[in-house]
This record gives structure tokens, sequence and C-alpha cells, in this order.
């Protein structure tokens, strides 16, 4: 009767064990410092009159999150660039501020003017970001580093740049490299879902869904799965006025740390496809795929 009497007690127990929780958020220490790096290869290959073109284009941006206060549960973020990359060999622009040589010209030029710039925003426990500000003085300064002085010239050249950086584009990229985390705790195997638009390089919208894999005492993982799909906005490309009907998949695997909840590492695939409707300067159909693949690595400090 005793031996039964420990088993039954070991069985009512080991439920207990299996269905161990864990709360994710944000909780970094004010003072610290999180610097990240993104990087996103794509192939393209789009048919044009019957021509088929492959296009190479691979961009990539470091930025360092400095946390410098914690207020009502949100922290107050400085964030700085800190190096950037585009290859576009169709486009003949290619640099890499980590390995340049020499100062760059022409579009890079335009393009590197991001380089040591502050921009400001609040960070919620959960994740979401808000209050994102300094675009002004950053605009100011990308045309002081491209040396326009003329006061036209300075307002056409911060308009055209206010199109790259803005609060959607800053949030666009920010969701690469800090997770919004759902208000519940976790079981391995629990999932939860996010939403997000974003604008560049088409109104997309991305249905994601994030799965607990695994976790210990300093890690989480986390598996990603996303639709992807164009939300049948008109867009400009190059003096082309296209509607992209475009859908497709992205899956892959992150680590994050778990005592702070910021991404160690990350990778995913990308699978898009479709057709380009243009519809000026003539009538066209454009068929399309982007293959693609996003890594992104991160340290605290």
């Amino acid at each position: 009767m005793k031996k039964f009497t420990f088993v039954l007690t070991l069985l009512l127990c080991l439920p207990l064990i299996v269905q161990a929780q864990i709360k994710l958020n944000y909780n970094i220490n004010p003072g610290s410092s999180y610097i990240t790096k993104v990087v996103l290869e794509q192939d393209i290959s789009q048919t044009v009159m019957g021509q088929t073109q492959d296009i190479e284009s691979d961009q990539g941006y470091g930025i360092q999150l400095k946390f410098t206060d914690l207020e009502d549960g949100k922290y107050s973020v400085t964030m700085v660039y800190n190096s950037i990359m585009v290859n576009q060999p169709m486009a003949g622009l290619d640099y890499d501020s980590e390995t340049a040589t020499s100062e760059p010209t022409g579009s890079a030029k335009a393009i590197a003017s991001v380089l040591n710039n502050e921009l400001y925003f609040t960070l919620s426990k959960k994740g979401e970001v808000s209050n994102i500000s300094g675009f002004e003085a950053m605009l100011d300064s990308m045309a002081v580093s491209m040396g326009i002085t003329d006061d036209a010239q300075a307002s056409m050249f911060k308009s055209q740049m206010s199109s790259q950086y803005n609060a959607q584009s800053i949030v666009d990229q920010l969701k690469r490299t800090l997770i919004i985390f759902p208000d519940k705790e976790l079981n391995k195997g629990d999932t939860w879902s996010e939403d997000q638009s974003v604008t560049v390089p088409f109104a997309m919208n991305i249905q994601t869904t994030y799965e607990l894999a695994d976790y210990d005492d300093e890690t989480v993982t986390l598996n990603i799965s996303s639709d992807i799909f164009t939300e049948g906005d008109e867009a400009n490309m190059g003096g082309a006025t296209m509607t992209p009907d475009l859908s497709g998949v992205q899956s892959g695997t992150i680590t994050i740390d778990r005592n702070t909840g910021l991404i160690l590492k990350g990778g995913m695939e990308q699978l898009v496809s479709g057709i380009l409707n243009m519809t000026s300067p003539q009538e066209m159909e454009i068929p399309l795929e982007i293959s693609g693949k996003t890594e992104v690595v991160g340290s605290i400090e």
C-alpha cells in the first residue's frame, strides 16, 4: 500500500512539471545598450515584355539602442544608426560603411548620411513602440553631411529622404529586432499571432505566428511563420504607377535573451510571388518572384 501511495503521489505531481510556464517581456536595466545588425538578401526575378530580368538586391543596417530611462512601464530609448550597407548592381550602387576605404559618392553618400544620427522612442515592456521623434534634426544633419547649403535644395532633399525615414518606416525596421510579446504565460508549443503592415517597397500585410519552441535559464527559442500579401494599393516606382498583387510566406527561428527579451540571433527565409499591374506610363502585367533571407544578430552591453 505504501508503494502504491508513493506512485500515485508522483503521478499527481507530473502535470505540474509538464505545465511549467514562462512570461516573456522586456526587462532591461536603464543605462544598458543593445547593438543589433540586420541583413536582408533578395533575389528578384521579373518578366518585362517577354524578357526575364534577374536582380540582386542586398541591404543591411546596424543600430544601437540606448535605454536611458524607465517610467510607468515604458523605456525611453535613443536609437543611432552605426552601420549601413546596400548592394544593388543593377542600379550601380554598392556601399558598405563597415568596409569602405573611401568617402561615398552619389546615391551612396545620401544613404551614408543617416549614420550617427539619433532618433528617440518609447518601448513598453510588451514591446510596443511609440512616440518616435527626432526626424527634423536627423534630416537637417543629413542635408549638412551632403554639403547642401541652399535652402530650396535642402528642403527638396529632406522631402525625398523623409519618404524613407519616417515614423512608419522606423517601426517597420524595429519590428525586425523587437518582438511584441503576448500578455500571458506560455508553455512549450504555445503560440501567439501578430499582424503587421509595412509600406516599403509596397503596402503589405504580414500575419505572423510565433511558437515557443524551447527555453532554458538563459535563452528562449521561437519558431516563426508568416503569411504575406499585398493590400491592393497603388505604388509609384521609378515614375511608373503599379498595383502589386503579391503573396508569399516566411519562416525561421529566433533566439532571444530570456532575461532581457532582446534578440541574440535569428534567421528567416521568404518567398513572395505574383503580378505587378502597371497602369502608367503604359499598361502591362509584370510577373514577379522574390526569394530572400533575413539574418539578425544582437548583443547587450
